[in-house]
């Protein structure tokens, strides 16, 4: 068992890291749900969805795909309840400039 605050091994019976004195916390790695992203889709955003989660490469994802499809039939039925499974990502708003174009602002000229 190791201490999840400075990484030095720790005596499982222990509370505390003999090391940092930080209290044991298991490891634990929160994952964000898969979601379908509103940018790089084509169609509804399955291929990229699995893409951008597990690191590969979305146009090696999207041929896979379209040859999964084509040649078995089955990559249909797959894509389409992935895309009634997998929930759309929110929307993003749009970054706010503080005094862009407004009296007064940064790029106002007196």
């Amino acid at each position: 068992m190791y201490c999840s605050h400075c990484g030095k091994p720790m005596d499982p019976a222990s509370r505390f890291c003999s090391a940092c004195g930080a209290a044991w916390q298991p490891m634990t790695y929160a994952r964000r749900p898969l979601t379908r992203p509103r940018h790089p889709r084509m169609i509804a955003g399955v291929c990229a969805a699995f893409a951008l989660e597990y690191g590969w490469d979305l146009a090696l994802v999207r041929v896979i795909t379209a040859l999964f499809i084509v040649l078995t039939g089955v990559g249909l039925f797959a894509y389409l309840a992935a895309w009634i499974v997998i929930p759309d990502a929110a929307y993003a708003l749009p970054e706010r400039s503080v005094g862009v174009g407004s009296a007064g602002g940064a790029g106002s000229s007196v």
